[in-house]
């Protein structure tokens, strides 16, 4: 089964895109990381041995209060063998966006609409979106 790793610190959006993930649910799990670092320490545990358990993409909230987005950029770049995950980045405001899309692996850049409803239809977008990514292999 494919991965979508979420790194979010804010509980609100992390049930908002859970509920929507859940629609595809047998093609895509969702995991959550609550920080930058957390997220860090988990793909580089997912990393070893022969079959490696990466994500198919990283959903990144640019700014948490625990190691912003750009942080956990340069880590995956830092890090062989995680430099290839798609990363999708979102932000309350656009100005974290810019200095995200210098990172060769941010495959989009969004702003998190202010309206729960089309908060929703982005994150569902998204869902199907990452159903339809090929699993990577390292």
């Amino acid at each position: 089964m494919k991965t979508v790793l979420l790194v979010e610190d804010c509980e609100g959006d992390v049930e908002l895109v859970r509920t929507a993930f859940e629609r595809y649910s047998g093609a895509v799990r969702l995991e959550v990381a609550r920080s930058g670092e957390a997220a860090l320490d988990l793909l580089r545990c997912r990393q070893v041995g022969d079959s490696p358990k990466l994500p198919v993409c990283i959903l990144l909230d640019m700014c948490m209060s625990h190691g912003d987005g750009i942080w956990l950029l340069r880590g995956l770049d830092d890090t062989p063998g995680l430099r290839d995950i798609p990363v999708m980045v979102m932000s309350e405001t656009g100005d974290m966006l810019g200095p995200a899309r210098a990172f060769g692996r941010v495959v989009g850049a969004v702003e998190k609409p202010a309206r729960l409803h089309e908060f929703r239809k982005l994150v569902e977008d998204l869902a199907r979106l990452a159903g339809a990514m090929p699993q990577l292999v390292s």
